[in-house]
């Protein structure tokens, strides 16, 4: 699909160089988001979901780890923002898997794939990557 074509485009153009911040990627809500963080302890970060995006969660330096989870597990903090697209989850005692999303590598998380990004692995201490934001509408 050409939007599929268009997002790993940008990140194998763009990704190692481009500033901190939004750009967009043609459609309206299609766009790149670069940004850097410090890793949380899986205590402190929080499970997300998105009810119609698609993301695809680039690591440019560093690494995080990003579990997943089953939403049957999860209990809703009732808190979702249709400006952010996203809503958080309690934490469960433990997730199903763990991605360790070091540089180089991409996740792709489809719309209610719960997730709880941010995670500390290994000897990472902060990330720098990018989120590729894609309205599901686009690719279907």
């Amino acid at each position: 699909h050409r939007i599929w074509a268009i997002a790993f485009a940008w990140l194998e153009n763009h990704a190692a160089t481009a500033i901190e911040g939004v750009h967009p990627l043609g459609e309206e809500g299609f766009y790149a988001r670069v940004m850097s963080y410090s890793l949380k302890t899986r205590e402190t970060a929080r499970y997300e979901s998105h009810r119609h995006t698609i993301d695809v969660q680039f690591t440019v330096e560093g690494g995080e780890g990003i579990e997943v989870a089953e939403p049957a597990q999860l209990t809703p903090l009732l808190d979702y923002s249709p400006e952010k697209e996203v809503e958080h989850f309690a934490t469960p005692p433990h997730g199903i898997a763990l991605v360790e999303n070091v540089a180089g590598r991409f996740t792709v998380l489809f719309p209610g794939e719960p997730h709880l990004p941010q995670l500390q692995i290994r000897s990472f201490t902060a990330v720098r990557k990018v989120v590729v934001k894609i309205p599901a509408a686009l690719v279907q």
